[in-house]
């Protein structure tokens, strides 16, 4: 039984439902009674720092929809109690219904947040656009995942799937550890490279590059989880999937060549979402020590050699480029956040790398980056 006691006598009409515990009582509920059937699925995950995470899955159609970009993290079952737990479902193909919700269309707040049902124990988000909905349970450590039909699920879903409910499970928790936006590359014995910076600064073409070096590993490409302790900070990554639009794959002729297959997912702008842990599982790593912060920016005209720059910048800098789509992308995040993030870029140098002509010089120059930072 996944919840400690059998569903199947609160599976029935709730009666008036007056806040979050209520309301997430009758969701958890329908949940296990959708992730108790014989075609349930249970997956275990790395968490970081010793800590698992079990996602129980309502067949295997959703597992292989939403486990891909975190199967670099997969343990074997079984084993110690699980740290956090997730519950995923959707009512048209498991035939279980999920509660009306109680709120109405008045109190959705602008990400999605429902007014008056969020505190310091419960979130809840419906993303009207996505049709998912995100519960969390501080306390016991359970979320819940739903949506109508997984079928219909957008690409940034297939993604990253279960952001906020692994966003709230390191931020309610208070103990140094918390989810950024940002890329991270790395090498085996030198520590990792945070990559900052909007959509279109190069984030994205930098970590793919480093990618494909031999000496080079790929931490992460959108989100990644920071875990800040007294010795240093410690980049561990979430996903192991990257998305690519048309124009980035042109870059990687040996990228898109690899990853060209007729279980690609692609969304009507044209991205691709690659399954790194199927295709370069050789080339990822789960956790390094981070050594500095990078903010590339493509110039608007390139002139010159074209060469790489790195050029040094405060943390203040590194707080423009990583604490707003971090607190916008995240609904929950708030002052302790920033206060996060603001540690970070002042405990870590910080660098604008300019990015030059050719794509392939990248790793390169990044490794002679490297070997210069550890000489300080």
């Amino acid at each position: 039984m996944i919840v400690g006691c059998s569903v199947a006598s609160q599976y029935r009409a709730a009666p008036s439902i007056a806040g979050p515990a209520e309301y997430f009582e009758r969701a958890l509920a329908a949940s296990a009674a959708a992730c108790e059937r014989p075609e349930a699925i249970v997956r275990r995950i790395n968490l970081g720092a010793g800590r698992c995470g079990v996602l129980h899955f309502c067949d295997d159609t959703l597992e292989n929809l939403l486990f891909p970009p975190l199967a670099h993290q997969g343990v074997p079952n079984g084993g110690t109690k699980p740290d956090f737990k997730i519950l995923a479902w959707d009512s048209l193909h498991s035939g279980v219904p999920m509660w009306p919700p109680p709120w109405t269309t008045g109190d959705y707040l602008a990400r999605g947040e429902i007014a008056g049902y969020n505190d310091e124990r419960f979130r809840v988000v419906f993303n009207l656009d996505s049709g998912v909905l995100s519960f969390y349970d501080a306390d016991r450590q359970i979320g819940l995942w739903w949506t109508q039909d997984f079928a219909q699920l957008p690409l940034y879903e297939r993604a990253a799937p279960f952001l906020l409910l692994f966003h709230w499970w390191h931020s309610l928790r208070r103990e140094g550890s918390f989810l950024l936006h940002a890329a991270a590359i790395g090498t085996k014995n030198g520590g990792a490279l945070l990559l900052a910076g909007r959509s279109g600064s190069g984030k994205s073409t930098t970590a793919l590059a480093s990618l494909l070096d031999h000496e080079w590993f790929y931490v992460a490409d959108d989100y990644c989880v920071i875990r800040a302790e007294a010795e240093g900070a410690t980049v561990h990554s979430l996903y192991c999937s990257a998305k690519l639009d048309a124009k980035m794959l042109a870059n990687f002729p040996s990228l898109s060549h690899s990853v060209s297959s007729p279980d690609g997912w692609r969304d009507p702008q044209g991205k691709i979402l690659l399954d790194l842990h199927r295709f370069f599982p050789n080339r990822l790593r789960k956790e390094l020590a981070l050594r500095a912060i990078l903010l590339p920016r493509v110039p608007k005209e390139r002139i010159g050699s074209g060469r790489n720059r790195f050029i040094p910048v405060g943390a203040g800098a590194a707080v423009r480029a990583l604490a707003p789509s971090t607190l916008f992308q995240l609904p929950g995040a708030g002052p302790n956040n920033f206060r996060m993030i603001a540690a970070l870029t002042n405990r870590l140098p910080c660098f604008q790398l300019e990015l030059g002509r050719e794509v392939a010089g990248v790793p390169q120059s990044l490794h002679k980056f490297m070997k210069r930072l550890s000489s300080r």
